[in-house]
């Protein structure tokens, strides 16, 4: 813990944390970018004649 403490201090706050801790997802998804179609349309599917 001393070791942790050290570095902590020395280069900032949760530099290095116990995995236990978690941490924050920073990302999400783009949802204006989401397409108004949540599934594929029967229509969009190719057809292929053998």
């Amino acid at each position: 813990m001393k070791i942790s403490d050290s570095l902590n201090n020395r280069y900032g706050c949760d530099v290095l944390f116990i995995a236990a801790q978690g941490n924050d997802q920073h990302w999400a998804m783009r949802r204006e970018f989401l397409s108004p179609q949540y599934t594929t349309k029967w229509s969009d599917i190719p057809t292929v004649k053998a």
